[in-house]
């Protein structure tokens, strides 16, 4: 499936996009790359006016640090550095940080992230804003960043200080904060693709006590997707409305509290799904499947079954042709309130987090369109009476044309979707003169959230309405011709759509809608209760000036309460499940930091990290929920900070390991005809790796930023059988899918970046930013496909260029992203057993446009 529908350009044919990336070759590359760096910027340390590389100060270890004195792998963005470096959502981030990918719900660092996006199971990497956990992707896609003073990508298990769900990495956002001088922003952006964006801050003091900011965003961009289908609409559309407002008091200068809210708000037409494949329009016969017409290990009909016309996104993967225009309506809410209390040399912090959340959407659920359907009922008819024990069957066309009699779908697919999330913290932070320094904490959080979302058919003879009735119905009895389909269940007058005619003919579970105008194909209505409580204690030993080490223990516990309510067509009568488990474990850390001398800093740690246990709610099945462990992973890493002629060079480098056990894995299971999601654990995986960030002042107004991260992931000891593969293809045999790579974990990352400055006295400063960045090869599922899992390497190029007046008051900036305009595969989904049809996320294609900022000060 070739969804590229342009070609590269001539940068994407030189090395880097023909390299293959290995470690010898590679070490090679850094090692010139470095050199030639250091040289140019010995040149440049006495010409660069500046003090050097932007000192980045980060609460990743919930102390203030500068990031080259940090022991941890983290990539931190300043609010200037994204700026320069055209950051302005989740992609970007991807872009310049090692072992990250990021999908539109998945995020995975170093090949751990999240298998299952079903209610009860929980991410590996935890999102904290402003010290509050999270699960939402979305607040990377908020509003370009407009009000966020920095992002801090950790990598690593995180189980003492953040512990929950923090297994592979964490994600810290952290917002800005009032100033006591008033200023603000004035922000315009317009691009191609109805590009446009307006935002506003302002920020100052209300008083002697008090201050505040506020910041306003909307964001707009037309569809991305073209629908064919007449008077429907385009979808894949943006439109965001986002507000913040911070209010700070400072009681005392040992005493301050703020308390801030936002509210998010996303009304969109969201893609139903980018399907590249041809449509299987071949009938399904009786042996291919349960029913005439449905595929084996599906419950539903092929619904591109005799459809009249090609796919139009095999040869433009941009287009689509369905019936019904989705919609998408998306509100958070956001409460944050923290006070720090300062008593000599003990720092006591308070954070109160509270976050509400509703999610309401319909789209296509058959991404077709009805008009152009042809189903053939008079064959299935046929087909289902022979095997009732007619001789040949009963074949029953149009009576007045003769033409078989076709139906055509019209399904929708719905998801409601609430939840409200709350926690406390009390933090104490020791800041001695002496050798011995601490930090303790106590943790709660609870979220109560309920999901339904269901599959409703509502097509003419298939769900309500009797296409034998329609056409035979009104015709002389005495022609002998049946008058509906009940005639031949020996219930005449009984008129049932073809989906009630198979359940009543075979005894399978039927239901139709509220008000009788379609009926489902699947429901689920899910609801669940989190507790989380944990203590956690670190101790900080300096031995000398240069070495420093640290013990840390957390104790976590997880309780959880769950029930879903399931219905799925012809194998799951509606049945509700109820489920409680609980889960408590204790991760800890030992690490060792040197200060080699004043530019040279060296650590090492063993940490583990904690997932909590989970459920499968949701799942089309009769059987109980599928409840998995907890897994824990035991890293090693080591890593090196140097900052050279006089931060003029700063490198970092990281390698580790990981012991990973019991890892949480999302499979598929065939039940009764239907394949649904299955959740349990694998035994064992391995991930080992190393990751390198360099940025350089190559000359006096030329700046390099460069990372690299390699991968390499794979479960040890893994068997388990692709249910969709034994639907579709027949392959049923047990898999041992050991040596497999994990999902999300591409081998090879590299992204460099460009920044040259030009001074023009006093009109200004012109930044010229350019960015390659490149992803390797990885896979969506753990069964490592090449033909349904395997996501192709890709690449990227962004540039930007902009003017500053001398007062930094006025920006104007000319932008582009993604300037090969490929729009590259993300993730696959599990093809479809109903259609065998897959669908894939994509990257956006190429958006650009001019930005006007006014600051005032």
């Amino acid at each position: 499936m070739v969804l590229n529908t342009h070609k590269h350009t001539a940068f994407n044919h030189i090395a880097f996009n023909q390299i293959t990336f290995k470690l010898t070759p590679l070490s090679f590359a850094l090692i010139c790359i470095s050199t030639s760096s250091m040289v140019l910027a010995q040149e440049a340390a006495t010409a660069n006016e500046s003090s050097g590389i932007e000192v980045i100060q980060i609460t990743s270890t919930k102390r203030v640090t500068s990031l080259m004195e940090t022991g941890q792998a983290v990539s931190a963005f300043s609010e200037e550095s994204m700026a320069q470096m055209n950051i302005d959502g989740s992609q970007d981030l991807v872009q310049y940080s090692p072992s990250l990918i990021i999908s539109s719900s998945r995020i995975s660092i170093r090949g751990v992230g999240r298998p299952n996006t079903a209610l009860g199971s929980d991410p590996g990497v935890g999102i904290y804003t402003d010290g509050v956990y999270n699960t939402e992707n979305g607040i990377f896609d908020y509003c370009n960043f407009c009000d966020i003073e920095r992002i801090e990508v950790l990598r690593g298990p995180q189980g003492t200080l953040y512990g929950r769900n923090a297994v592979g990495g964490a994600i810290n956002v952290i917002s800005k904060e009032p100033q006591r001088e008033l200023g603000g922003y004035v922000n315009l952006e317009a691009g191609n693709d109805g590009y446009l964006v307006t935002q506003g801050q302002v920020t100052g003091p209300l008083g002697e006590t008090f201050s505040a900011i506020a910041t306003l965003s909307k964001m707009e961009r037309d569809a991305l997707q073209e629908n064919l289908a007449a008077d429907v609409g385009d979808l894949d559309n943006r439109d965001r409305t986002y507000y913040s407002v911070t209010l700070k008091a400072d009681w005392t200068e040992n005493f301050t509290s703020t308390l801030r809210y936002m509210n998010y708000d996303r009304s969109e037409n969201p893609s139903p799904g980018y399907l590249g494949d041809a449509y299987p329009t071949d009938f399904v016969n009786l042996g291919e499947g349960p029913l005439p017409g449905i595929f084996t290990g599906s419950n539903a009909l092929n619904h591109v079954s005799g459809y009249s016309i090609a796919n139009p996104a095999v040869n433009d993967i941009n287009q689509t042709n369905v019936d019904t225009l989705g919609q998408q309506d998306v509100e958070t809410k956001r409460l944050t309130f923290i006070s720090t209390l300062t008593l000599d040399d003990l720092e006591f912090k308070y954070t109160y987090g509270d976050n509400e959340f509703t999610y309401d959407s319909i789209a296509d659920g058959d991404v077709s369109n009805a008009a152009f359907g042809g189903m053939n009922f008079s064959e299935m008819f046929r087909q289902i009476t022979t095997l009732v024990g007619i001789p040949g069957g009963v074949y029953l066309p149009n009576p007045l044309t003769g033409a078989p009699i076709t139906l055509a779908s019209d399904m929708t697919a719905s998801v409601i979707q609430s939840g409200e999330f709350t926690s406390h913290e009390l933090q104490m932070v020791s800041n001695y003169d002496g050798a011995l320094n601490f930090i303790a904490g106590v943790y709660y959080f609870n979220s109560e959230e309920s999901q339904y979302s269901d599959f409703v058919e509502r097509g003419f003879g298939l769900m309500q309405g009797d296409a034998i009735a329609a056409n035979y119905g009104g015709l002389p009895a005495e022609l002998g011709l049946p008058a509906d389909s009940g005639t031949f269940l020996g219930f005449p007058g009984f008129q049932p759509g073809l989906y009630q005619f198979y359940s009543s003919l075979i005894g399978a579970p039927f239901e139709a809608t509220s008000n009788g105008d379609g009926g489902f194909l699947y429901y689920g209505q899910n609801e669940l209760e989190t507790t989380a409580t944990a203590l956690y204690g670190q101790l900080e030993y300096e031995v000398n000036d240069a070495l420093a080490l640290t013990a840390g223990l957390r104790y976590s516990n997880d309780e959880k309460t769950g029930s879903d309510d399931v219905f799925a067509y012809l194998s799951v009568p509606k049945n509700q499940h109820l489920v409680d488990d609980s889960w408590n474990k204790v991760t800890w850390r030992l690490q060792a930091d040197w200060n080699v001398d004043k530019d040279t800093f060296v650590y090492g740690y063993i940490s583990t990290g904690y997932r909590s246990g989970g459920f499968n709610l949701g799942a089309a099945s009769a059987a109980p929920v599928d409840v998995v462990d907890p897994e824990e992973l035991t890293a090693f890493e080591v890593g090196y900070k140097k900052s050279l002629y006089d931060n003029n060079v700063n490198l970092s480098l990281a390698a580790y390991y990981y012991d990973y056990v019991d890892l949480q894995v999302l499979s598929t299971v065939t039940e009764g005809g239907v394949t649904t999601a299955a959740f349990d654990n694998a035994a064992q995986a391995t991930v080992m790796g190393f990751e390198v960030e360099l940025q350089a002042w190559l000359t006096s107004d030329l700046r390099l930023m460069t990372t690299y991260s390699y991968t390499d992931s794979e479960y040890d000891d893994y068997t388990a059988v692709d249910s969709t593969a034994c639907a579709i293809l027949g392959e049923c045999d047990i898999q041992d899918l050991s040596g497999n790579k994990l999902n999300m974990a591409p081998e090879n990352k590299f992204s460099v970046s460009a920044t040259q400055f030009f001074e023009l006295d006093d009109m200004g400063t012109v930044l010229l930013t350019a960015g390659y960045s490149y992803v390797g090869e990885q896979y969506s599922r753990s069964f490592n496909r090449s033909d349904w899992d395997q996501v192709d390497s890709y690449d990227r190029i962004d540039a930007r260029l902009s003017w500053t007046s001398e007062s930094e008051a006025f920006e104007v900036a000319a932008f582009v992203r993604n300037a090969a305009d490929e729009r590259d595969i993300l993730r696959y989904t599990t093809p479809s057993t109903v259609t065998r049809l897959q669908n894939v996320e994509l990257s956006d294609p190429i958006s650009y446009g001019l930005q006007v900022r006014y600051s005032f000060y």
